[in-house]
């Protein structure tokens, strides 16, 4: 009868085909390893996609920053503000426009013996060109948030009125006689030069629109040439035709300004001058002179641009 061993390597040796102890052991420890590594790299590429979403969102963020600082330092925005605000200190400027002259009265006096006469002027439209030096002092904020301010500035102007034609007839005559009412016809050319200094007040606020008004006072200079006193006759009463005289004058203004950049303005203003009576004394045929008084009031349209350093 045979006998069968039940001996783990009888068992291994009938059965060619059945896996050793020792190979289960590798197989398992095989398959531990892998799994571990399965799941290191799992870990370790849950890290990396984690750092770089991370980064990710560190760049974005970067980015955000970056893009917001640059809107809040755009230039665009910089210069509006810098137009919208008060500008301060010296500024120039050149203007030009024209002189609407007013009428005024006229008198004519001379003696001995006295002869006296008067009248109404009429000018023709005269034209203006000057220049301007002024200071923009700090402002006066007028509300909480400083978008409305009162600003203050001081300016000299010289500016020139150039040919003004001026005519009148001009009734009198020698007192205590019959030619008393006798109209002489007056004619003469002024050019002006007027010196002025300006007080003014703008009035700033969120647009590029400023307006302001201002007054001020100085001196002018004036030159007549080719006056003429003529009688009924034809006769010319005068032989001396060029004069020169100064006056005080007085100033008020009111204007806009419009400012294309925080230097560049463009501006234009309404002035109203007063000339005070200007005394020509003037050389008579007879020797003697006659004292003619021409005060002089203009209404100004005028045009220019400043530059605010």
């Amino acid at each position: 009868m045979p006998v069968i061993d039940s001996s783990p390597s009888a068992v291994t040796q009938s059965e060619g085909d059945a896996v050793s102890p020792q190979d289960v052991s590798s197989q398992s420890s095989s398959s531990s390893s892998t799994s571990t590594i399965e799941t290191s790299s799992t870990n370790s590429s849950s890290s990396t996609t984690g750092e770089i979403e991370g980064g990710a969102a560190t760049e974005g963020t970067r980015s955000s920053e970056i893009k917001e600082q640059k809107e809040s330092k755009n230039p665009k925005e910089l210069h509006k503000e810098e137009v919208l605000g008060p500008k301060t200190g010296i500024y120039f400027g050149i203007f030009g426009g024209a002189a609407f002259p007013m009428s005024n009265g006229i008198s004519a006096l001379s003696s001995p013996p006295l002869f006296s006469a008067g009248g109404q002027s009429h000018g023709d439209t005269a034209g203006v060109g000057g220049i301007q030096v002024g200071y923009n002092f700090s402002g006066y904020k007028m509300d909480s948030q400083g978008k409305y301010w009162l600003q203050p500035a001081a300016q000299f102007e010289a500016y020139y009125i150039g040919q003004e034609n001026i005519s009148s007839t001009l009734v009198g005559g020698i007192s205590g006689t019959k030619s008393t009412n006798i109209p002489y016809g007056f004619s003469s050319q002024l050019n002006m030069g007027i010196f002025v200094v300006d007080g003014l007040i703008r009035f700033v606020n969120p647009t590029k629109i400023v307006p302001y008004l201002g007054g001020g006072i100085g001196g002018a200079y004036l030159a007549s040439s080719g006056t003429n006193m003529i009688a009924p006759n034809g006769l010319n009463l005068l032989t001396g035709h060029s004069y020169s005289q100064g006056a005080f004058v007085g100033q008020g203004i009111a204007g806009v300004q419009y400012n294309f950049t925080d230097h560049w303005s463009a501006f234009i203003e309404y002035k109203i001058l007063w000339i005070k009576n200007t005394e020509f004394s003037y050389l008579r045929t007879n020797g003697d002179s006659m004292l003619i008084k021409y005060p002089q009031s203009f209404n100004m349209a005028l045009g220019g641009i400043r530059y605010n350093f």
